[in-house]
């Protein structure tokens, strides 16, 4: 009988631990809530003969999207082919990679890997230095 009640509080405790575990784990995990994603098909996009694609997830409605937009187009001077995919004209492409959050500037390569991400209001400056050194960087002979 004695074994039995062992058992039974042992059982418990262990019962007792995993529980304030889990609600431990799940306060000091930290997520960004967004989710972005880590390869695009190119077939999607047009300028499939270009090395690199910037697309630019935006809505109609979001008042943030309208510089982002604007201010990415001049990146076509540094001869990458950019394309805006507005929720209200492309939402299958918006709900296939799963956008939740506009506006979202991919910077894809030939293969279709995201090779730069910048999500919500952006400083141009950084976002063309990022991508400038990106660019530059792997057109390097190995």
């Amino acid at each position: 009988m004695s074994r039995l009640i062992v058992l039974a509080l042992i059982s418990f405790g262990a019962s007792l631990a995993a529980v304030l575990l889990r609600k431990l784990n799940y306060r000091n995990f930290v997520t960004s809530g967004w989710s972005i994603p880590g390869h695009l098909n190119r077939e999607d996009f047009g300028f499939l003969n270009e090395p690199w694609l910037v697309v630019i997830f935006s809505s109609d409605s979001c008042e943030t999207c309208k510089p982002v937009v604007a201010e990415s187009m001049k990146l076509s001077s540094l001869g990458i082919a950019i394309q805006e995919i507005a929720l209200e004209t492309n939402k299958d492409l918006h709900e296939k990679y799963d956008i939740d959050a506009v506006p979202m500037l991919l910077l894809v390569d030939k293969f279709g890997v995201v090779r730069s991400s910048h999500l919500g209001p952006v400083n141009f400056d950084e976002v063309k230095k990022s991508i400038e050194t990106f660019i530059f960087k792997t057109q390097e002979p190995y």
